[in-house]
């Protein structure tokens, strides 16, 4: 039985909280670990002096039935400080942007779209990509 693209986009969705700094879940792995028949081939860098972590971003592309589908991890840091476990202040990082403010997680976005396809984020979605996240990770597919 496969499983339906919606289930499966939701459960990448929130594997991505389980990867990288601060991962859920220790061990999973990264580039060429699968969840199901996903297999990753992009993350967004995890070193505690790279700025996707200092401004609370992380991302994973993965390989899925012919497409690459890009999911964004939400906000797992709600507070105003920055510290290596827990990256930096989605509040201040993230949450701004759904005003219409860029921020860094909107840039480091496109930085990471345009990293995982090749294309050009501004024109528009690429043939087989899917994005998607959980809660601001959701706002930053968008």
């Amino acid at each position: 039985m496969s499983i339906s693209p919606d289930l499966m986009y939701a459960i990448l969705s929130m594997d991505v909280y389980n990867r990288g700094y601060g991962e859920g879940i220790e061990g999973l792995g990264g580039l060429g670990a699968s969840i199901g028949t996903a297999t990753i081939t992009q993350q967004s860098d995890t070193g505690v002096n790279d700025p996707e972590v200092a401004a609370g971003f992380y991302a994973v592309a993965y390989e899925w039935n012919g497409e690459t589908v890009i999911s964004y991890r939400g906000t797992d840091n709600d507070t105003f400080s920055s510290d290596p476990e827990s990256g930096g202040s989605d509040v201040l990082n993230g949450w701004i942007s759904g005003g219409g403010y860029p921020t860094g997680q909107s840039e480091l976005a496109f930085e990471f779209y345009e990293a995982a396809t090749g294309a050009d984020a501004f024109d528009g979605i690429a043939q087989d990509v899917t994005l998607t996240g959980h809660s601001l990770g959701g706002g930053l597919a968008g």
